[in-house]
């Protein structure tokens, strides 16, 4: 008896676990400030015909996930009524220079300050320890006023923001990073983009969406290995029957 079958509801369990894994990762960042979620795309494998002298009579063979797309709407702004907290609107991102001297992207924008030397040179950074560039790609010096209070007139046009001509062609870095691919394209520094201050983006993800995904996924995946052991049950009787 062929395996076709059995192969063919092994491609749809392991696609409906790809999915679900995506769909729990959406959901571990429902707190994520500027989280964006993923959405799997799938799509058929190759077919086969059936029957060489009918041309329409063919034969599928499975699922897989064909490509992962970020979903960047616009989330809700969270006032947070902290000074340096920042939300980049639409498509912006801010720039940061990570602990390994990478360039990434980010839409999280709770910023904070770091004695880069102990002289009092006081920089931009973020809380995993990446330094938050300018529009020039420089890192940022934070100015401080005679009362050695922050000059946020100064500071903040000095916080770059940019934007991609294809933002879904972003690649996941982690720690809530992106980094550019030929996909999207270079980083676009954009001055127009605006920038608002004691404010945060939320997480993109929805709640709702993601537990009817989390139902779909697991009843897909059940009918999968229903029709993996009735393959198989399917290929043992017809052995014992040979025997």
């Amino acid at each position: 008896m062929g395996r076709i079958g059995f192969f063919t509801a092994t491609t749809g369990v392991i696609s409906n676990q790809m999915g679900m894994d995506i769909t729990g990762n959406n959901l571990a960042n429902v707190n994520t400030y500027g989280f964006k979620a993923s959405r799997p795309s799938f799509a058929d494998l190759v077919y086969t015909k059936r029957n060489n002298n009918i041309e329409e009579v063919q034969t599928g063979h499975g699922v897989k996930v064909d490509k992962t797309d970020l979903m960047f709407e616009q989330s809700t702004l969270r006032h947070t009524e902290r000074d340096l907290d920042f939300a980049a609107l639409d498509e912006g991102f801010f720039a940061v220079e990570t602990p390994s001297g990478n360039t990434a992207y980010t839409k999280d924008g709770a910023f904070y300050i770091t004695d880069i030397d102990g002289n009092g040179t006081w920089q931009l950074c973020d809380s995993k320890g990446s330094f938050v560039l300018d529009y020039e790609g420089n890192r940022i010096t934070v100015p401080f006023n005679e009362d050695m209070q922050i000059e946020y007139t100064e500071l903040i046009p000095q916080i770059g923001t940019y934007r991609f001509e294809n933002p879904y062609g972003l690649d996941q870095f982690g720690d809530n990073y992106y980094i550019n691919t030929g996909s999207s394209g270079e980083a676009i520094a954009d001055d127009t983009i605006k920038k608002k201050q004691g404010y945060m983006e939320a997480s993109g993800t929805s709640v709702a969406t993601e537990m009817t995904k989390v139902i779909e996924y697991q009843r897909a995946f059940q009918l999968n290995v229903n029709m993996v052991k009735l393959h198989d049950e399917l290929n043992n009787l017809v052995n014992n029957l040979r025997g």
